[in-house]
């Protein structure tokens, strides 16, 4: 018996003790492919996981995919049937500064410009080299040039221009103390001798009348007045026995054909006005009289200058002068009564050397500041003016300036603005 091998207990003989059954035991331990069951689970978990994110992902997508759709169908109705643009603001509305085109040479140290009624002829005045008044088209190509009769250079220094709606051209000149007039082509007409003279009517009651079609010209620095007669010898007269009576400097002409000028007097500084009579020479001037004898005088407090050198009115007939040398702009109401002063102080708009000013149909005050090297925008149309902007600054490059002197706006929105100590003038454009 003790040698007896141990045989194997076989399946049969284990369900005969009842150990062997269905279960396995040692399989069910174990588990599939070598997995414990907590792995099992865990793989199971992981999986349905794994199948949540991609249900996720797949509605975030057709929701996506809808939103373009719905956003394409409306752009594309919108481009079928698009809505009106909202209206584009009015040039008053809008306030920026305008922008440099380009600049007209062929002139020596230019002081002052006008433009005909028109706005197709560009008229300029230069104080150096021959001292010419000159004529461009406004694309600055230059057409005639003119100046007083009987005069040298050194005799004559045309400073401002304007024109009325005649087209007839006045220019104040410095040393003959008196208001030339010339026809839009250049051809001359009159002289203001004084402010109760013209040429023509001393003329007129020196020869005992005027014959249409006669000449006459005066030199200050001369004896005599030349005259000839229509189909007659030429002839002299005898100077205008008179003192020099005014210094006239700045000049403008109104819609009502008034005629405003500064007169730099010294100690007598003041605003003539003046109504234009419609005949093309002021043979009538002795009979017309002043509108007002003259508003403003010299000082530096309200209501007086200091060197005034220009004059523009708005659209409520208030006058605007230029009062150089107290650095400011006086405002008078449509009966010349003093209203006020502006552009003291430090700020962005205040005034250094206001020369030249011009005011457009829009009511914005141009002021060529000719030490400030720039052009200060004010808008005027209220009860007080509102600075706007100022654009330019010193230099000699396009859109720089070397003391600007002058200012002329036509009614398409370009400025033509004298740049004196570069010889030439800017055009800029809004």
């Amino acid at each position: 018996m003790k040698n007896e091998l141990i045989k194997p207990t076989t399946e049969e003989e284990l369900r005969g003790t009842g150990l062997a059954t269905d279960e396995r035991p040692f399989q069910a331990a174990v588990g599939v492919d070598g997995l414990l069951p907590d792995d099992i689970e865990a793989l199971t978990q992981e999986a349905e996981e794994d199948e949540k994110r991609r249900r996720k992902l797949l509605i975030l997508l057709i929701f996506l995919l809808m939103l373009l759709c719905i956003f394409s169908t409306i752009f594309y109705r919108y481009l079928q049937q698009p809505a009106p643009l909202p209206e584009m603001l009015l040039p008053s509305t809008v306030h920026y500064p305008p922008h440099y085109l380009f600049s007209i040479y062929g002139v020596d140290r230019p002081v002052g410009v006008t433009l005909s009624p028109e706005g197709d002829r560009l008229y300029v005045a230069e104080t150096g080299g021959e001292r010419m008044i000159r004529i461009f088209d406004t694309d600055g190509t230059p057409i005639a040039m003119f100046a007083p009769p009987r005069t040298r250079p050194g005799e004559r220094s045309p400073v401002y221009l304007e024109t009325d709606k005649d087209g007839r051209i006045f220019v104040t000149d410095r040393l003959q103390h008196a208001i030339y007039v010339f026809g839009s082509d250049g051809s001359y007409l009159d002289m203001l001798i004084s402010p109760d003279l013209s040429l023509s009517n001393y003329v007129d009651s020196r020869a005992g009348g005027l014959l249409l079609g006669s000449s006459y010209n005066y030199n200050i620095f001369q004896d005599n007045v030349y005259y000839q007669p229509f189909g007659q010898e030429e002839t002299m007269l005898p100077a205008p026995d008179t003192m020099i009576k005014w210094a006239p400097l700045g000049i403008h002409i109104d819609k009502e054909n008034n005629l405003f000028v500064t007169d730099v007097t010294e100690g007598k500084n003041r605003i003539l006005e003046f109504s234009l009579p419609d005949e093309p020479i002021l043979v009538s001037w002795e009979g017309i009289q002043l509108l007002q004898s003259d508003f403003g005088k010299s000082g530096q407090s309200r209501g007086q200058f200091l060197f005034p050198n220009d004059v523009a009115t708005d659209s409520q007939e208030r006058v605007y002068v230029s009062d150089g040398n107290n650095g400011r702009i006086s405002v008078w109401d449509k009966e010349r009564n003093f209203l006020f002063n502006f552009s003291g102080g430090t700020t962005e708009g205040t005034l250094s050397l206001p020369r030249g000013i011009f005011i457009d149909h829009l009511d914005r005050l141009f002021v060529v500041d000719a030490v400030g090297q720039n052009v200060k925008v004010y808008d005027v149309s209220g009860s007080e003016p509102a600075f706007l902007y100022a654009f330019g600054d010193w230099g000699i490059d396009d859109g720089l300036f070397n003391y600007p002197n002058d200012i002329v706006v036509d009614r398409s929105g370009r400025l033509y603005i004298v740049d004196r100590e570069n010889n030439r003038i800017q055009v800029w454009s809004y």
